[in-house]
């Protein structure tokens, strides 16, 4: 049975100033704080109001080999450990200089599905 993690604690999942760009678009990155999980699959990010496709983001657990986000499902799902990070690298246009707002909505075995909403500034 899933259980409601509160907002202020999904916040934390966000790791404060990872927002960054790189040759191929942008990253981000979270940490996992809370409990060990199972990621069973992501939705679409949201980026400043804009949907960016699966097919465009590649989740990095630790520093292990790269998976394409629609590619971690329910049959085939993907570790996240306690105190493990995950970066998200996303091919898209890099972000312009200044704030930015994401949304990360994700489905874990353990809690159901969690949606961390964060705020963070490209330099």
């Amino acid at each position: 049975m899933a259980m409601m993690i509160p907002t202020f604690l999904l916040k934390k999942l966000y790791v404060k100033g990872s927002f960054k760009n790189t040759a191929n678009g942008f990253e981000l990155t979270l940490k996992n704080a809370l409990a060990p999980g199972t990621l069973l699959g992501f939705s679409p990010l949201q980026i400043d109001g804009r949907t960016i496709a699966l097919e465009q983001i590649f989740i990095c657990v630790n520093d292990g080999a790269p998976r394409r986000a629609s590619a971690i499902t329910l049959n085939q799902p993907n570790e996240f450990p306690l105190n493990a990070t995950v970066t998200l690298r996303v091919e898209d246009q890099p972000l312009a200089p200044g704030a930015h707002r994401v949304t990360v909505q994700v489905n874990t075995k353990e809690a159901g599905a969690l949606k961390i909403d964060a705020e963070d500034t490209i330099e």
